[in-house]
């Protein structure tokens, strides 16, 4: 804007001089030049100031607003189906059983166990599957029982077998397992199996009472000295009785009586102690009690 005022001016001004020389009416002679560059210095001043006044427009640069942030979706993990697991040939499931764990029966009782096993897998059984003995006790059960019959995919057996209780009163079990017609076991891990506690239908066998004493509860142990024991063990009927003697410095040995009746039988035992100081001993009953009876304290001087 300013270059185009600037000679814009200039040429205004030389205008007015020669527009002022060329007048016929206006007498050089008589014209006053003073006016004259007194009126050019009034318009160029005018006109410099008009230029002053112009305002310098500074150029407008409009501000963009930001593009707004794009969210991207997640693209979805396709799922895949699961990999169908084939069942094999031969599979059985334990559907329910009878006589279950820890069952009590009298000993030598006679009594039937049976489980009822699903077909789980893509073979039909036939009579020549069985199952078979394969560890613990049998309990008078057979060695083998062949299947009753056929038995589709998805379909059930009740698989019997007669047993007996022992004549021992305890704790038994026994394991079977299913063969296919190959002679291959296809018992997988579970496995079929019975357990029962034969008991006597008399009284539980027990240690009902021990009584124990020392010869010589106090003596000189120098030099070395036998401290001689006996304890009178009564039981209430037939059976093993299975007990230790216990020292107060942790030693102990292990023996064992078998009663035939109900009664009391002596056990004996020596300790030989060579060192001053007070001791004791315990006739503790491990089988069928689980007891500790009465401490017989000691001296050696």
């Amino acid at each position: 804007m300013r270059k185009s005022i600037l000679p814009l001016s200039i040429v205004l001004v030389l205008s007015l001089i020669v527009l002022a020389c060329n007048l016929p009416f206006i007498s050089i002679a008589t014209q006053d030049t003073g006016l004259v560059a007194t009126s050019v210095a009034r318009t160029v001043a005018a006109l410099n100031a008009q230029q002053q006044t112009v305002p310098t427009l500074a150029p407008q640069i409009p501000t963009l607003a930001p593009a707004p942030t794009q969210t991207l979706s997640p693209i979805p993990t396709a799922v895949l189906p699961p990999t169908a697991t084939p069942l094999p040939c031969n599979w059985a499931k334990l559907v329910s059983e009878t006589v279950v764990d820890g069952t009590n029966l009298n000993i030598n009782t006679s009594f039937n166990k049976s489980w009822r096993v699903r077909n789980a897998g893509t073979c039909t059984w036939n009579a020549n599957y069985k199952i078979k003995f394969y560890s613990g006790s049998a309990m008078g059960g057979p060695a083998s029982k062949n299947f009753s019959g056929n038995v589709a995919p998805g379909d059930t057996i009740d698989l019997i077998l007669p047993l007996k209780a022992p004549a021992t009163a305890g704790t038994y079990k026994g394991y079977w397992h299913l063969y296919g017609d190959d002679n291959v076991d296809f018992t997988q891990t579970w496995g079929l199996w019975v357990m029962i506690n034969a008991v006597n239908p008399a009284a539980a066998f027990a240690v009902t009472g021990v009584s124990t004493v020392v010869d010589d509860a106090s003596h000189s142990c120098t030099p070395a000295h036998n401290f001689n024991f006996t304890a009178n063990i009564t039981a209430n009927g037939a059976g093993t009785v299975t007990y230790h003697w216990i020292r107060n410095n942790g030693s102990t040995t292990t023996a064992s009586l078998v009663f035939a009746a109900a009664g009391t039988k002596t056990a004996t035992y020596t300790w030989s102690l060579g060192a001053s100081g007070a001791y004791w001993v315990q006739l503790y009953v491990d089988s069928p009690n689980h007891q500790g009876f009465n401490k017989v304290n000691i001296t050696c001087s």
